[in-house]
């Protein structure tokens, strides 16, 4: 296993991630819950999907970011968490790119009507971040003595 990857699977690097990206989750939950018509609004500036189907991301949507940032913060199935906002931030990832790919200058509404932030390379560079971060959420912590090894190696490597 690499030193970067024992550095990652550490359960207190993990722990960190896991609380980052629930708060993250938690506030972007809650800037949509409070307004579901103007976050389907901001759904259908994308152009993505059916009409009738905007409603329905737009009232489910901030639901499932919310269980999944509680999943994270109160520690309940926190992995469980870190796969449901590391899949959403690949689609979020997508459906980022596709309005870029496609010109379009709208705000992303990753944080529903609280949050005018404007969908471009620098929201599509936000997200990416987020995603590399759901994703260590997302690890399964390696084992305590593997760090103790890793630790005591990487401390007693002789310079070159």
């Amino acid at each position: 296993m690499s030193a970067v990857l024992a550095l990652l699977r550490h359960p207190r690097v993990i722990l960190v991630a896991q609380v980052w990206i629930g708060l993250v989750f938690l506030a972007a939950a809650l800037g949509k819950i409070s307004d579901p018509a103007a976050f389907a609004k901001q759904i259908h500036y994308f152009r993505l999907l059916p009409m009738g189907f905007e409603n329905t991301v737009a009232i489910m949507l901030p639901w499932i970011e919310l269980l999944a940032a509680l999943a994270l913060l109160l520690r309940y199935q926190p992995r469980s968490g870190g796969l449901v906002t590391a899949g959403l931030m690949v689609l979020f990832v997508v459906v980022v790119a596709a309005a870029l790919a496609r010109g379009l200058d709208i705000e992303c509404g990753c944080f529903g009507t609280s949050d005018a932030s404007r969908v471009g390379a620098a929201k599509l560079l936000e997200n990416i971040g987020l995603l590399a971060l759901a994703g260590i959420a997302s690890l399964k912590p390696s084992a305590p003595a593997m760090h103790a090894a890793v630790a005591t190696e990487s401390a007693w490597r002789p310079s070159a």
